[in-house]
């Protein structure tokens, strides 16, 4: 399996197309002969009757011979092509949803930020079976309602070419109606098989978030986002099946009424005399054979008009942009991080604007200001997840748009603020830092993260199976576990994103000690929330508007008058609060308090 400018299903496998192809048109030709065989057996029953004369047995005995060694060879022939369709069509969409997921992988976080996610889920599912299902099943059936039609209608046109020609004739009608049925698909597939995507991304969604709509008594038909789509999809099928649906049901009544036709036309032919009557038993009955699998084949050809689009959208996933870089490029020693005048823009908004800051190795450097300064976009360059529009990042002196992205990335280790744990051991979860670890090197680094209390108290240990995204699990414990899969990487490069937000007091002292431990010896760059597990950091960078408005250490920004000491002062006076009641019985003292979760949610 291939990827190029130009891929397509059937281009890029040939051979397996061909093979599937060449396999069934052999095993359609002993499936042609003993049908032929058997009229002409049925012939040699019932014109002896109607001639009033003997039954020529040796005949019949040898027609029967024949039709025993066709069929035998026709069933042996049937379950190689079978087989052979079955292997290479899940050859063939095994390979694609691999390429799939590596080509996925070296995309820009823009491409995934512009679908939304069940239509890069509908991708690697439903129109990668959608193409399997073509290869093998469709493919094949086209062979046959081709092959046997054409070696009927040789046959026909052998026997009497003007009703031969009326058959024809009918199916040449026929057929601008499965045409228009395509069109019609052509018009409304993509429409519609974006709204079974969007279907399953809310049905997702809705899944995920049902805790927090039952807190709003939004469950059910009030939760309208999902119960709109729903109705569009609900709309848009009903379209698609019954405007698409009426041409094919045209198309069958044209075939039907055709074969009427030429019997009526036999029929009158016969009393004419110019044709006999076994001739017109011979149509009469390959009538029905010839006309049987050309409306097996139209709807097929209408159903086929879907896997183009998803050919389609397979193929806009593989020929997509990859981030380019130099294969010759090997990654430096050195790690220090510089952005020179860099600017990105996402859609119409600057999000980064001339940016130009230091990272050295051996420090920490942490990144505040309002949300939607620019924070988290600077570490997402860092990883390269997106590629600037003007200036360079680099590590080394090399820049990053340089380095392979897969190279890059095995220098880095990032802690996210929404962590996503796989439906898998506890284990395996944190066995993502690095593949091959053993489990004492998986104990390790839980017990550095704090995070192998909680583990062992569970039913299996590390080997207990936690739920998709991570549900099963607390906020706090799923964060250490993201933790636990940095030191467990131990890359040279750290980046989180408010790594402690989600830990009591207890473990957020105790998380700082091993995060400590962690940037020895590495860069250390993070996003913080709370100002208190900043305050010894090498440097503070305060972005506003896409811009470092101050930079030096928290003792030095704390009193220099800016947007640093403003936030510091705000969480110094959240700290504080207190809500009292007139109960002497209700009293709360908030360490961090309501307060300063929203200053929090500010920056």
């Amino acid at each position: 399996m291939k990827e190029n400018k130009s891929w397509d299903l059937y281009a890029d496998n040939r051979k397996d197309i061909l093979s599937i192809v060449g396999l069934n048109f052999l095993s359609d030709i002993p499936r042609g002969l003993f049908n032929g065989l058997l009229y002409l057996f049925i012939l040699g029953l019932v014109l002896p009757v109607l001639n009033n004369t003997a039954h020529d047995f040796s005949y019949l005995w040898e027609l029967f011979a024949f039709y025993i060694s066709a069929f035998v060879l026709y069933l042996m022939l049937t379950v190689i092509s079978q087989t052979n369709n079955y292997v290479r069509a899940y050859s063939i969409s095994t390979d694609l949803r691999i390429v799939l997921g590596n080509k996925l992988r070296r995309l820009q976080l823009g491409f995934f930020k512009q679908k939304d996610p069940g239509d890069v889920t509908g991708r690697l599912l439903h129109d990668v079976s959608q193409a399997e299902t073509t290869l093998s099943h469709n493919l094949p059936d086209i062979v046959t309602s081709v092959v046997v039609p054409v070696l009927i209608g040789l046959f026909l046109i052998y026997v009497n070419a003007e009703m031969a020609g009326i058959m024809l004739l009918s199916v040449l009608i026929a057929a601008f109606f499965v045409i228009l049925a395509r069109r019609i698909i052509a018009a409304l597939g993509m429409e519609h098989v974006t709204a079974i995507n969007q279907t399953s991304s809310r049905i997702l969604e809705y899944a995920r978030s049902v805790k927090l709509l039952k807190s709003y008594d939004m469950t059910g038909d009030k939760f309208s986002i999902l119960d709109n789509t729903m109705r569009k999809l609900k709309k848009l099928s009903f379209k698609s099946e019954v405007y698409a649906g009426i041409p094919v049901q045209i198309f069958l009544l044209l075939l039907d009424a055709g074969y009427l036709i030429m019997l009526s036309a036999g029929a009158t032919m016969t009393l004419t005399g110019d044709i006999s009557i076994p001739e017109l038993f011979t149509f009469a009955v390959l009538g029905y054979y010839f006309f049987a699998p050309i409306k097996k084949l139209g709807p097929i050809l209408v159903l086929m008009r879907y896997t183009r689009l998803s050919i389609d959208r397979i193929g806009e996933v593989l020929t997509a942009e990859e981030l380019p870089f130099d294969a010759e490029q090997e990654l430096p020693d050195d790690n220090t991080i510089e952005f020179n005048n860099v600017s990105f823009r996402y859609k119409d908004k600057d999000v980064l604007k001339n940016i130009n800051c230091r990272f050295p190795v051996n420090s920490m450097t942490a990144l505040v200001g309002l949300s939607g300064s620019g924070k988290s976009t600077m570490i997402n360059l860092i990883a390269r997840f997106w590629d600037v529009q003007s200036g360079s990042i680099s590590i080394g002196g090399v820049p990053v748009k340089e380095l392979n992205p897969d190279l890059l990335l095995s220098r880095i280790s990032m802690v996210f603020q929404d962590v996503y744990l796989f439906n898998d051991t506890i284990a395996n979860n944190i066995r993502v830092g690095k593949q091959y670890a053993t489990l004492e090197e998986i104990k390790k680094a839980a017990r550095l993260a704090r995070c192998d209390e909680f583990i062992e108290k569970l039913p299996q240990g590390y080997d207990t199976i936690v739920s998709e995204g991570g549900s099963s699990l607390s906020g706090g414990e799923r964060q250490r576990i993201s933790i636990a899969r940095a030191i467990l990487k131990d890359a040279p490069i750290v980046l989180l994103d408010e790594a402690t937000a989600s830990l009591d007091p207890e473990n957020e002292a105790v998380i700082q000690e091993a995060l400590e431990n962690l940037v020895r010896g590495r860069t250390l760059i993070v996003i913080a929330h709370r100002f208190k597990s900043i305050e010894n950091a090498d440097q503070i960078l305060v972005l506003d508007d896409g811009k470092i408005s101050e930079s030096g250490t928290h003792d030095l920004l704390v009193s220099g008058g800016g947007l640093y000491q403003r936030l510091w002062m705000m969480q110094q006076q959240a700290g504080g609060w207190k809500m009292r009641s007139s109960d002497p019985a209700v009293k709360y003292d908030n360490i961090m308090g309501t307060s300063s979760v929203s200053v929090d949610q500010q920056i």
